[in-house]
């Protein structure tokens, strides 16, 4: 599996950090001109999705989405920080770790902006307010996992499933927060976009700096 150039990467992770980022405040300001009540979309979905309701795809739901947690998900991603920063990986730490705490702030904030009160018939826990979904935002944390994989570990070098793997359960995340009701459909997809803004600037910053440090040492070469 073959990554673009540096130059490259970081400009395709600006551009997705972009468009993240407008899909995220687009959504926020319609949700708020509506008075932060769901939209026609969420309560087509969620109703839709309360019809299909399976206690044995509700069982499998609630073990995914732990994946998600905010507990599973900042312990995950400090622990990796902590062991990429002592194999001195600091540009796949800046991405794994600074997009974490991004992330966190952008749910914190959107959460206290929008004030959208979540469904009341979730079969999964949930707590405060709805938008962005943590969960999903979270979850974006997973394709990033198994792209630093194939990056650090060499036995993954040019390897497609750790990332597959991570996009897989990245999506599955929001899926199962809808499937289980303790969110609005927007939520998830606000919650996508917000973690797209979050590790996308998290990982141009690492690849940023890295180019700089490259370049300053090859500088000092004699």
């Amino acid at each position: 599996m073959e990554y673009p150039s540096p130059p490259r990467a970081i400009r395709l992770l600006l551009v997705a950090a972009a468009v993240a980022a407008a899909v995220l405040l687009v959504l926020a300001a319609i949700i708020l001109a509506g008075g932060s009540q769901p939209l026609g979309i969420d309560l087509w979905v969620h109703d839709r999705v309360a019809d299909l309701a399976n206690d044995g795809v509700i069982t499998v739901g609630r073990g995914i989405t732990h994946m998600g947690d905010s507990l599973v998900a900042w312990i995950t991603a400090g622990v990796v920080t902590v062991a990429l920063l002592a194999f001195r990986k600091w540009p796949h730490a800046i991405a794994v770790g600074g997009g974490m705490l991004l992330a966190i702030g952008i749910v914190r904030v959107g959460k206290a902006v929008v004030e959208r009160a979540r469904p009341l018939d979730a079969v999964a826990p949930g707590s405060g307010t709805s938008f962005p979904s943590g969960h999903s935002t979270y979850g974006v944390m997973w394709l990033v996992l198994g792209i630093v994989a194939t990056l650090v570990i060499p036995a993954l070098r040019g390897r497609r499933w750790p990332v597959v793997l991570g996009a897989v359960i990245m999506l599955l995340i929001p899926i199962t927060r809808v499937y289980l009701r303790p969110h609005w459909f927007t939520d998830v997809i606000g919650g996508l976009s917000a973690g797209t803004v979050a590790f996308a600037l998290a990982g141009a910053l690492g690849i940023a700096l890295a180019v700089r440090h490259a370049s300053r040492s090859a500088g000092s070469s004699p």
